[in-house]
């Protein structure tokens, strides 16, 4: 993580929209989720405002990150769907998160090789 994310009051407004855009929330439902005022994320979105430390972790609670996910936003966030199926194959047991991983891998050889002779 640069500290230059850190320090960089647009990062921190670009990172909450592109959360908020993923998952399809608005400004108002995601300010009244985390007990803010209707116009608190649109304030912070339009440089108005920053938020505190606790705000910022209200809303990484919110989606389900860490403070350090937040910052490392090298490629974009999972639209609900992937970070819905993230969460369930959190729950697997390790033995039934391989059988899916390798299903997975196999599909993926088979579409691979189906590509190949078209």
């Amino acid at each position: 993580m640069k500290k230059e994310k850190i320090t960089n009051p647009k990062f921190v407004q670009d990172r909450i929209t592109e959360l908020r855009l993923a998952r399809d929330i608005s400004e108002y439902k995601l300010s009244q989720d985390i007990g803010r005022s209707k116009g608190y994320i649109q304030s912070i979105s339009s440089g108005k405002s920053l938020p505190s430390i606790t705000s910022l972790y209200k809303i990484c609670d919110y989606f389900e990150i860490t403070l350090r996910e937040f910052f490392d936003a090298g490629s974009a966030p999972d639209s609900k769907l992937v970070h819905d199926l993230i969460l369930e194959i959190r729950r697997l047991p390790a033995e039934e998160q391989y059988f899916l991983y390798y299903f997975l891998l196999a599909r993926k050889k088979e579409k691979d090789k189906k590509a190949m002779e078209s």
